[in-house]
């Protein structure tokens, strides 16, 4: 079935070797209608009231299975013994299914803040941006500075700012040549079992670990690097404010939760916010991880790298025929992020009611550099979990290796793609 296997373009790019792809910015820009750069606050008002009111309808209906699930006077089988628990099972499984959906929504809306997207008024924008964001407990300036900075440096490993590869050393195993199959079963290969609860760890809470941790961000930042102290390496003196503007947002969503708590109980917000905002988590990691992380992608060192290649460190999760990012829910609710990712990386100032045009227009003319894959959103991730473990410490390109040490691909140099586009990189 399609939903258990790899869609037919991933298995068609797993036999093929990469070659780096050679870019004209100017040509892919000058084929951008202007309008196409315009941002609308009445298109982003929409899609934040419309995530507003169907979280607060969820809201509702979730206050509903907490006080007991009472069903109206004649309701079918109303008074057979096992409606009530059947109800309110298919209800919190409902619940716990759309609510993290749409706060989900409110992660990619404040995203495209973060790029001033939203809307033309500046203010609006970041109004807009900050409450999306500290709604699911995200900082939003201080994620806005290493965000902007992961755009610039995408691919490249020495400089990218999130979900950057572990290294062979990174994991102390031994040079590959004196490795064998027993050593990196014994230091790497997990048993299905804990293999599952590694991922279950990183994704509900390893959003939380990067931003506290800085956990796989980038290596120029020593230990104690985070997000929420105004002075510490991940930012420059003068925008303190912006990470103390960010702490008070985080600080505000604690004394909300907790007069919640004393208004009514632990168990009620447990049940109403903290464990849709965990499976929100899951969702937000998926997002990001399938972004950019997968067997077949490159990522560059210094030597090869350019702003263009990186952007192209990119996966659409759709195109013009295949299975979109969740299908509709991914369209409706997340505002397309993970369908049209390479446009937004190519150009980030186009907002997101843009980019299904920009990515129409640009498709083609990317050919083979551009990268899209329909397989099922969850046999992606976890595929991307166990194929994509680590990179070699040398090579200006590579790709990951899954727990045998294999990788799915292999660059093919060309004369021309030896050479870095000055043009590419000032773009």
């Amino acid at each position: 079935m399609q939903v258990f296997s790899d869609s037919p373009e991933y298995v068609e790019r797993t036999k093929k070797p990469f070659v780096p792809p050679e870019l004209d910015y100017v040509a892919l820009r000058k084929a951008l209608p202007e309008d196409i750069w315009r941002r609308s606050t009445t298109k982003s008002l929409i899609v934040f009231g419309r995530l507003i009111v169907i979280s607060s309808l969820l809201h509702w209906f979730g206050l509903w299975l907490v006080r007991g699930a009472v069903l109206p006077a004649g309701f079918p089988y109303a008074t057979h013994p096992f409606t009530p628990t059947a109800v309110k099972i298919a209800g919190w499984a409902f619940y716990l299914w759309w609510q993290p959906i749409a706060w989900a929504g409110f992660w990619a809306l404040g995203h495209d803040a973060d790029h001033g997207n939203v809307s033309q008024i500046y203010w609006v924008n970041h109004l807009i941006g900050f409450l999306c964001h500290s709604w699911v407990f995200l900082p939003y300036f201080s994620w806005r500075i290493t965000h902007l900075r992961h755009h610039k440096h995408n691919g490249s490993l020495e400089m990218d700012e999130a979900f950057v590869p572990y290294t062979r050393s990174d994991l102390r195993l031994p040079p590959k040549q004196e490795c064998t199959k027993e050593i990196y079963k014994e230091a790497i290969e997990d048993s299905p079992l804990f293999s599952l609860w590694r991922l279950f760890v990183m994704q509900f809470f390893g959003h939380q670990t990067y931003l506290i941790w800085n956990t796989m961000g980038s290596k120029r930042f020593p230990e104690g690097s985070n997000h929420y102290t105004p002075i510490n390496p991940l930012f420059e003196p003068h925008q303190k404010w912006d990470v103390i503007m960010s702490d008070v947002g985080i600080g505000g969503m604690f004394v909300f939760l907790a007069v919640c708590i004393q208004m009514s109980s632990f168990s009620m917000v447990w049940k109403l916010f903290i464990l849709p905002w965990f499976i929100t988590n899951h969702w937000i990691v998926t997002m990001a991880i399938l972004q950019h992380t997968d067997p077949t992608v490159p990522h560059y060192r210094e030597g090869l790298w350019t702003k263009a290649r990186g952007a192209l460190v990119t996966i659409d999760r759709t195109n013009s025929s295949a299975q979109p990012f969740l299908g509709w829910i991914g369209e409706w609710f997340l505002i397309g992020i993970n369908h049209n990712h390479v446009a937004h990386h190519l150009f980030a100032q186009i907002p997101f009611h843009n980019l299904w045009k920009a990515s129409e227009i640009l498709r083609p003319m990317l050919g083979p550099a551009y990268t899209y894959d329909s397989t099922n959103v969850f046999r992606a991730l976890w595929r991307s979990f166990t194929e994509c473990v680590f990179v070699e410490d040398e090579g200006d390109i590579v790709f990951y290796k899954n727990m045998q040490a294999e990788s799915l691909r292999e660059a093919r140099f060309t004369e021309e793609s030896e050479v870095s586009s000055d043009s590419d990189s000032s773009s």
